[in-house]
């Protein structure tokens, strides 16, 4: 072919020198390259050589046996030129015709386009080796490797072909033509301008990436850098048919990677019109449905054009789909930033064409994109050949934060090979619970499913352990309870049967928030390991399987030992929590508030009480440093100092809400007594860095952590506090300071007096009355409001307090300011609440229903000594007379008109109570009556009218009757004494002598043998005077 180009060259330049040279003759106007020159000096174009058509008007573009192969063709831009090759002879078989197109730049074009109006050479055979027997046409182009492929058999309507460089040369060879086979092959031919070629090139102002060629390739192609150029993977010469029996490498690469991203390379196509490939004769390709359709992996036979996916930048990497036709490609990606994509067409085809096409477009082109995920997500594998994923809480540094114990799982982003299995295993520390809820989950095959028992690969799926992968599941979704061999299968889905699903959770917004998942809608392991298995069959890229998870790890840990003992009177539930424990046997230690979710609003729950008892050893107090506190954004009260003792207490704000935390310490095994009450963010906060610190005068304490009503978006890190305690070694309150009996009295003195004093300091008193029995309690001060104003604590002198508390749980029902002991102006009056009905001093006449026999009555007395001061109180077990009592209950008795007073004469003398104070009306123990002591406030008992003369001689004693009493007891017991050790005395006397006596006589006899007369022992008779007085 270049010969011949030397030789036209050679030619062309001859004669026009010899046209210069030879005088007389004119020059005659040259035809342009695109015509062909007549004999009469006509120019035509070059197609209208030899078609049959006089188009010269001498006939010399009609030359005897002249023909429109084994010539070359340019043209003009703008224009269409036509070629007809007519059937040849049989005797002239084999039949070769080249024909050559070239564009020779600006006016006459940069890219060659053929048009196919009508071809029918020879016969295509799909199955046969060779699928061109009779006779096939080639395609090869100036400056590319040749490839070798054919297209043959009949193809009407409309195919186009572009060229990639400026010369192409169309071959057609025909061994012999059967005459059931008929013969034609008519085209058209255009020449374009790179610029008119935006499908291909893109506009100039957005041109597209189409790659580097590869030297000595014809058509494999390097992409760099994807991410800020629209790169397009193009068949060959795109946008017209491809070249047969070509293969094209595609290798995708995205070098530069921001910080703490990860790069994915993905490849897809969503319009039919750039997705025309080869399709199977035995498909009907031309009657499309409405349904996109796919052809892929088992239907690539070898007689179908395909592309195929590689993960990596060989085509050692896992293939992640092998495709081979359809009406688009879904989106292909790659595990890292590299990807590369191999196309192969097959050696023998019939031209691509439709006739029902709604594009002339033919190849495909593949859109291009690179996909960025954060380095440390969990939506990528690391690796392309295993799909392992870790999330590990073992090493979480701190337990509050949500960074390591919450997070987010997606499907991986990227596509997964066939036969892959992607597990997740979720490891947290001990005593941590794995909550897992899907928030979607979507199976969509694009596929049929195989009816084959074998993956793509002819390898038999397996899933987890043990266990094999069932022939019709080409999708399946595993949740393992635990990590080893003791793992317990929680679900096993299929296809297109879902798991449990939260998915109203995808609802929520910054405006609106949804209800927690329920334990029917989400997987809660019963250890710190759980295993999530998906596995695919066929790979996702034509079964895309995607889900959305949340996985949390629950710290179920609570410290100290689980509190199942009474029931906490002040909390807010009827039984004590799973959360309540007590701490023991420990020299310190932290307490702090539950952190399962689950005991939340976040999952599910509406109230929470907890109690935390801490108990301390023989000898030791406990010392208690609360140190945060949180209850929510809005706290539904405040924290404000007693105004009568300075301790935190709870002032509500709002009703409705309970957040508190409540100290309280347990002198007794049934008696609480409230210390502080914390309730807002502000107490301890980073303003106030302060530890609370209490401690206790007894040897337990408890925190009482109370929430209701905790709405959905609530848990730990909103509602909480932490705090810290330490045993002290220090002597326990050797006073028994819980009393029962007739009376008494009791005197607090501030500073203590004494060690008794000094140990018991802060232990209350606790006066308990017997059956049947009321309680009366005389102190010496004045009352004030429990909710004092402003000016009410101004009105007390001291800020000392003596503090009255009654009944189970122990109420607040009087604050005294304390006066000087026994100062008559100032006592005031105390009785138990069931005295009069109801009010514990009469003012609230209250109806009290219980639901079992109600206790004895109780005081407990508090002393709260801020200054130094005294302050005491006596106090009475009293019962009411008969007629007191039927009064009460409005029953008659005989002899009763309405108008009963306590002189009438008429009643029984066993009506009335024999011993009572008439300024109470109530009866009190004998044993009080005339005992030296006024028990009754006026002094009514120790009346000289009822103890007579001889109580003034124990008025004489320190104490009165029990002082003498006293007194002749140990008289009595002294003389006893004597007596006994008297007649003891004597009994040893006797037995003494008998001993002399039978010496005497042993002694005598051995005298008078052996001449030895008897010696006297002295006796005890001789050491003690019989008439001397013993003491002990």
């Amino acid at each position: 072919m270049e010969r011949r180009w030397l030789w036209l060259a050679g030619t062309v330049a001859a004669v026009c020198v010899l046209a210069l040279l030879t005088p007389g003759v004119e020059p005659v106007p040259a035809c342009r390259i695109s015509e062909y020159p007549c004999r009469n000096n006509r120019c035509v174009r070059l197609d209208k050589y030899c078609d049959g058509n006089d188009d010269c008007g001498d006939n010399s573009d009609e030359p005897l046996y002249c023909t429109v192969c084994n010539r070359t063709y340019y043209g003009d831009l703008g224009k269409t030129y036509e070629l007809n090759l007519s059937k040849p002879i049989e005797g002239r078989l084999p039949f070769l015709c080249h024909l050559t197109f070239t564009a020779n730049g600006h006016s006459h074009g940069d890219i060659v386009q053929l048009i196919f109006d009508a071809f029918k050479v020879g016969r295509y055979e799909a199955t046969e080796l060779d699928g061109c027997p009779d006779g096939y046409m080639q395609l090869s182009e100036l400056g590319r490797p040749f490839t070798g492929g054919s297209w043959c058999g009949s193809s009407t309507g409309y195919a186009v072909y572009y060229s990639e460089t400026s010369t192409i040369t169309v071959s057609v060879k025909l061994f012999h033509s059967p005459q059931s086979v008929p013969f034609e092959f008519h085209l058209r031919y255009k020449f374009v301008s790179q610029l008119e070629a935006v499908v291909r090139f893109g506009s100039p102002a957005a041109p597209l990436e189409r790659g580097q060629v590869s030297p000595g390739t014809y058509c494999t192609r390097q992409f760099d850098e994807c991410r800020f150029k629209p790169c397009r993977l193009q068949s060959p010469n795109y946008p017209g048919m491809y070249p047969r029996n070509v293969t094209c490498y595609w290798s995708l690469h995205q070098k530069e990677v921001p910080t703490c991203k990860h790069a994915m390379i993905a490849v897809r196509q969503e319009s039919a019109h750039k997705m025309q490939m080869k399709r199977s004769i035995s498909m009907a390709s031309l009657n499309k449905t409405n349904t996109k359709a796919l052809r892929a992996w088992r239907e690539c036979t070898g007689e179908r054009d395909h592309l195929i996916f590689y993960d990596g930048p060989s085509t050692n990497d896992p293939v992640l789909v092998k495709y081979c036709g359809g009406d688009w490609l879904p989106r292909v990606v790659s595990h890292g930033p590299w990807m590369l994509v191999a196309f192969h067409s097959s050696p023998f085809s019939i031209p691509l064409h439709s006739n029902t096409a709604h594009s002339p477009l033919r190849g495909f082109e593949l859109d291009v994109d690179v996909i960025f995920a954060d380095s440390d997500s969990l939506d990528y594998s690391r690796e392309s050949r295993r799909c392992e994923f870790n999330v590990n809480a073992t090493n979480a540094d701190d337990l509050w934060e949500e960074r390591g114990r919450r997070g987010r799982l997606l499907s991986p982003r990227h596509t997964l090979p066939p036969n892959t299995t992607c597990t997740y295993k979720l490891h947290g520390q001990p005593g941590d619970l794995v909550w897992v809820y899907f928030i979607s989950y979507s199976h969509r095959p694009l596929l049929p499913p195989p009816s084959a028992t074998e993956g793509p690969d002819g390898i038999t799926l397996k899933l987890g352990p043990n266990t094999t992968m069932s022939d019709s599941c080409t999708t399946r979704l595993r949740i393992w309870d635990g990590g080893g061999h003791d793992a317990r299968i929680m679900a096993d889905h299929c296809d297109d049967e879902l798991p449990r699903l939260c998915d109203h959770t995808s609802l929520s917004n910054l405006t609106r928030i949804t209800r927690p998942c329920s334990p029917r809608e989400s997987y809660v392991s019963t250890n710190s390991k759980m295993i999530i298995q998906h596995h695919t069959e066929d790979g996702t890229a034509l079964h895309p399987a995607s889900f959305r998870l949340r996985y949390e790890f629950v710290d179920t840990r609570l410290g100290g030992d689980p509190w199942t003992g009474r029931r906490a009177p002040e909390t807010q539930l009827a039984h004590p929590h799973a959360c309540s424990r007590v701490f023991r046997k420990m020299r310190s230690g932290e307490v702090s508030s539950p952190r399962n979710v689950f005991m939340y609003g976040r999952g599910g729950s509406t109230n929470l009480s907890c109690v935390y008892r801490l108990e301390a050893g023989p000898g030791e107090k406990i010392r208690l440093m609360i140190h945060n506190v949180s209850f929510g954004e809005y706290p539904s009260c405040e924290t404000e100092p007693d105004p009568h003792t300075a301790r935190p207490r709870c002032v509500p704000v709002e009703s409705g809400r309970l957040a508190e935390l409540r100290v309280i310490e347990v002198p007794w095994r049934e008696v609480r007594i409230p210390r502080a009450c914390i309730c807002d963010n502000f107490t301890l906060s980073t303003a106030n860095p302060r530890p609370l610190v209490f401690l206790s005068s007894s040897r337990y304490m408890e925190l009482h952590f109370t929430l209701t009503k905790m709405n959905i978006t609530e848990d730990f890190r909103d509602l909480y506090f932490f705090a810290t305690f330490e045993m002290i070694r220090m002597p326990e309150c050797p006073r028994k300071q819980r009393l029962r009996g007739s009376g008494g009295e009791v005197e607090f003195v501030n500073p203590p007096l004494t060690r008794t004093d000094m140990y018991c300091e802060g232990m209350p008193w606790l006066v308990e009355a017997h059956e049947n029995r009321s309680l009366f309690l005389l102190t010496w001060g004045t009352f004030l409001p429990l909710e004092p104003s402003q000016e009410d604590p101004a009105r007390c002198g001291s800020k000392n307090r003596v503090l009255i508390y009654s009944g189970r749980p122990a109420r607040l029902i009087r604050v005294v300011c304390p006066a000087e002991p026994n100062a008559r102006q100032f006592a005031v009056h105390v009785f138990s609440e069931e005295w009069f009905g109801g009010g514990g001093d009469g003012e609230s006449q209250t109806t009290v229903t219980y639901l079992q026999p109600p206790r004895p009555p109780s005081f407990l007395v508090e002393c709260v000594s801020r200054e130094p001061g005294i302050a005491a109180f006596n106090w009475l077990e009293i019962s009411r007379s008969r007629s007191a009592l039927l009064q009460q209950l409005q029953i008659e008795y005989p002899g009763y008109n309405g108008n009963l007073s306590l002189n009438d004469t008429f009643l029984p003398p066993d009506w009335e109570c024999p011993y009572r104070c008439p300024e109470l009306d109530a009866c009190i123990s004998a044993s009080l009556w005339c005992d030296g002591r006024p028990n009754c406030p006026s002094g009514y008992d120790e009346n000289e009218v009822h103890c007579g003369v001889g109580r003034r001689f124990f008025k004489i004693f320190p104490g009165g009757i029990y002082t003498a009493l006293s007194c002749a007891a140990a008289v009595i017991a002294a003389l006893l004494l004597l007596g006994a050790f008297g007649v003891a005395h004597r009994i040893r006397t006797r037995r003494r002598r008998r001993r002399l006596g039978k010496k005497k006589l042993i002694a005598g006899e051995i005298g008078v043998v052996g001449g030895v007369g008897p010696r006297r022992i002295p006796t005890e008779e001789m050491l003690l005077d019989p008439g001397s007085t013993m003491s002990s």
